[in-house]
C-alpha cells in the first residue's frame, strides 16, 4: 500500500513538473493572481445556514425523554463545544460556527420534524444521535438556497435505520454494518478482530451466552450480527436472551444460573452499560466463575460501568474504536476535545464519537474553501468534498476510516478492567489500533427472522 502511495504521488510530481515546464509564464502568473484573490475574498451569504459571518449547523439528539433522561446529551454538548473552540481558533470558512440543538425526544415525529427544521435553517446537520430517525424524505428532498432539490447534508454521530445508511447525503463516521449493496438487508460487516484476539490470547475454546438489547429492531439486529461473526471466529454460542432498558438486576437471575448450567467461557451483553454491570453483578452473586472472557463494546466504557458493577467489573474486556481518555497525553485531539467540555468528568464515548463528526465537517469545509473558496460553501459543494475524503482519523482519535465512500472501519483497541480501572491491553503501544482486514468478515443475517 505504502509503495503503491509513493508511486502515485511521484506520478503527482512528475505530472507537477511537466505541467510547470508546458505552461507558459502569463498562465502561471493568472493563477497565482487568482489564488491571492481568493484569499482576499470577503464572505457572504451563499446557502441556507451560511451567512457573511455564520455558519449554522445543527445538531439532533434524543436527550428529554422520560423512557431515559438525558440519553444522547453528551452529544450535541461535544458539538456545542467544538463551535466555541473552533471560534476561539479562527472560525472556519472566515465565519463562526453556530451550533443549533434540535431534541429529537426519543420520538420519530420529533426526529421528522427537526430535521424539517434543520433543512430550513442550518446548512447541515452534524453529530446527529437519534434513534427513530427512520423518515429520510425530508432529509433526501431539502432544498438549497438556489431551489435545487440538493438534500441536506448529514454527517452523523449514530446511524442506525437501513434508509438513514442509503441517504447520499449523509456521511456516518461510524459506518453502519449493513452492506449498502445488498436491497434485501441482510448482508452485514461485523468486527471479530477482538474475537480472535481472545481465542488466541486468553482461551481458545470460549462457547458462551449472548444478550441482545431488544427494544428497537435496529439493536437487536446488531447483537445478532455479533453473534454471527463470533460463531465465524470460532466462539460458540450456549445460549441468548433478550435485554430490555427497564430490566432490574433480578432479570438476570436466569442468564447468570445459565452460565453455570453451560459451564460458559463467554459472556456479552450487546446492549448499555447499566445491562451489562447488571449482568456482571449478578453473575458475582450466583457464584459464577467459569467466564474467562466478560465481552463488551465502547459502551461499557463509562465511569456509570466501574461504579453500578462495583467489584463485579474487574477483568471486564471493553473494545474501543478510539483513543481511550487515559492516554489523552499522547493524543492531541483527545486532550483537546475533553479540555473543551470541561474536563474528564465531562467526556463521554457518545461525546467524543459526536467530536469525531464534527472534525470531519470541519475538513469537507476546509477543501470546499480550498478548491472554490470561502464563497463556494454550497451544499452541494460541501457533498461533492466529503465524498472525496477516504482516508480520515480525525487528527489521530480514530484508526483511519473511508468516510467519503462509506465503508466499515477495521481498527480497534482493546482495554480491560483492572483495579477499577480501565487500562489498555492490545495492542500495547498506547494511542494505536490493530486495523487489520481481516478483522472484519461479511456474515448473513435476517432481522425479520
Amino acid at each position: 500500500m505504502r509503495r503503491r502511495h509513493r508511486t502515485a504521488v511521484c506520478a503527482v510530481v512528475v505530472l507537477a513538473l511537466a505541467t510547470a515546464i508546458t505552461v507558459a509564464p502569463s498562465a502561471g502568473a493568472d493563477r497565482a493572481s487568482g489564488r491571492r484573490a481568493q484569499a482576499k475574498e470577503q464572505p457572504k451569504a451563499t446557502e441556507i445556514g451560511v451567512t457573511a459571518d455564520t455558519i449554522r449547523i445543527a445538531v439532533i439528539a434524543d436527550v428529554n425523554t422520560p423512557l431515559a433522561p438525558g440519553l444522547f446529551k453528551a452529544a450535541p454538548d461535544a458539538v456545542e463545544a467544538w463551535g466555541k473552540y473552533i471560534n476561539a481558533h479562527g472560525g472556519l470558512a472566515g465565519r463562526k460556527v453556530q451550533v443549533d440543538f434540535i431534541d429529537s425526544k426519543l420520538s420519530p415525529d420529533e426526529t421528522r420534524n427537526a430535521i424539517i427544521q434543520a433543512c430550513a435553517n442550518d446548512f447541515a446537520t452534524v453529530g446527529t444521535t437519534a434513534l427513530f430517525l427512520n423518515n429520510v424524505d425530508d432529509m433526501v428532498n431539502c432544498k438549497d438556497q438556489a431551489g435545487n432539490t440538493t438534500g441536506l447534508p448529514d454527517v452523523p454521530q449514530l446511524l442506525t435505520d437501513p434508509t438513514h445508511a442509503r441517504v447520499t447525503t449523509s456521511f456516518p463516521t461510524l459506518v453502519p454494518q449493513l452492506v449498502l449493496s445488498d436491497p434485501t438487508n441482510t448482508t452485514y460487516h461485523v468486527q471479530i478482530g477482538q474475537l480472535k484476539w481472545y481465542r488466541k490470547n486468553v482461551d481458545k475454546d470460549l462457547h458462551g451466552v449472548f444478550g441482545t438489547a431488544a427494544d428497537l429492531k435496529s439493536t437487536q439486529t446488531a447483537g445478532l450480527v455479533l453473534i454471527a461473526g463470533a460463531g465465524v471466529a470460532g466462539i460458540k454460542k450456549d445460549l441468548q436472551f433478550d435485554v430490555h432498558g427497564t430490566d432490574p438486576q433480578d432479570k438476570y437471575l436466569p442468564w447468570a444460573q445459565a452460565i453455570k448450567e453451560h459451564g460458559s467461557t463467554f459472556a456479552n451483553v450487546n446492549s448499555n452499560d447499566v445491562a451489562m454491570a447488571y449482568m456482571r453483578k449478578e453473575a458475582q452473586v450466583q457464584g459464577v466463575t467459569s467466564v474467562k472472557v466478560w465481552d463488551c463494546g465502547i459502551a461499557c466504557y463509562t465511569p456509570r460501568f466501574l461504579q453500578l458493577a462495583g467489584n463485579a467489573a474487574e477483568g471486564q474486556y471493553v473494545q474501543t474504536l478510539f483513543v481511550p481518555f487515559e492516554e489523552a497525553k499522547y493524543n492531541k485531539a483527545v486532550a483537546t476535545y475533553i479540555k473543551a467540555v470541561g474536563g474528564v468528568s465531562n467526556a463521554s464515548s457518545f461525546g467524543v464519537e459526536a467530536w469525531v463528526p464534527a472534525l470531519f465537517f470541519r475538513d469537507a469545509v476546509k477543501q470546499v474553501v480550498a478548491s472554490k473558496g470561502v464563497n463556494g460553501l454550497t451544499r452541494a459543494n460541501f457533498i461533492a468534498a466529503a465524498r472525496t475524503i477516504h482516508r480520515f482519523t480525525a487528527d489521530g482519535i480514530i484508526g483511519p476510516l473511508d468516510v467519503g465512500g462509506k465503508v466499515f472501519g477495521t481498527c480497534f483497541a482493546l482495554l480491560q478492567v483492572k483495579g477499577g480501572k480501565f487500562v489498555r491491553v492490545y495492542p500495547k503501544k498506547p494511542a494505536t489500533f490493530d486495523c487489520k482486514k481481516s478483522n472484519v468478515v461479511t456474515v448473513k443475517v435476517n432481522p425479520a427472522g
